[in-house]
């Protein structure tokens, strides 16, 4: 987790789930057509392993590649246009933003940093002599507690409330953005859900609005 700004100086709270949401397209996809992994990337998704021990094993797959060829894939990828000017409006309303995903903080952090965001939180990388090791640890603050809400061992709604807990914001002020299934429960327990471009059709049903376009201006009006 990477997080600036002080706790106390906002009254609500945007988090963007970042891929095929901030980004047109997915990181470790990206990652596996540029690097040569796709085959053994789908092989480990259709074997449809707990999220914790798919997590690990994608981690495997970037045994070896430096810290600069990953963030060359992320910088080769497009970023939503108005990402950064809505970014910038919400904090001008008093609203803390970041990021929440299942990649990794050495991605995350780069895009927080060209969105002008508050915070990133991801699983993080392990990295020995400017190589990755293949080792991913999880933040705790993602892992399912007695108050989750949701009965998932992984879980970006844990890590949510953990934030909006550290900046002192209230449930209801809190507004989540996503597209995929891993989002579903962090849309649902946000005081505002938003479905942005969604990939599943369950994230549009728990979602309390949904977004269609490739813009994020429509969350100024939601916001």
């Amino acid at each position: 987790m990477h997080t600036a700004a002080n706790p106390t100086s906002f009254l609500k709270m945007a988090i963007f789930d970042m891929d095929n949401t901030l980004l047109h397209r997915s990181f470790i996809h990206t990652a596996a057509a540029q690097l040569g992994f796709t085959e053994q990337l789908q092989h480990i998704i259709s074997e449809c392993h707990p999220d914790v021990v798919r997590t690990q094993m994608i981690a495997q797959l970037l045994k070896g590649r430096t810290q600069e060829e990953l963030v060359a894939v992320v910088q080769s990828i497009p970023v939503v246009e108005d990402a950064a000017a809505v970014v910038a409006s919400l904090i001008e309303r008093g609203y803390v933003c970041g990021i929440i995903s299942d990649s990794y903080t050495c991605i995350t952090n780069h895009v927080k940093e060209k969105l002008g965001m508050h915070f990133s939180c991801a699983n993080v990388l392990s990295f020995e002599e400017g190589k990755a090791t293949g080792v991913v640890s999880i933040p705790a603050n993602f892992l399912r507690v007695d108050d989750s809400g949701c009965m998932h061992d992984y879980c970006k709604c844990n890590m949510m409330h953990h934030m909006r807990s550290h900046y002192a914001i209230s449930l209801e002020n809190t507004l989540a953005i996503g597209d995929g299934v891993n989002d579903i429960c962090m849309i649902r327990q946000a005081g505002t859900g938003i479905a942005f471009n969604a990939t599943h059709a369950k994230v549009n049903e728990v979602a309390d609005h949904i977004v269609d376009e490739r813009s994020f201006m429509p969350v100024l009006g939601l916001a």
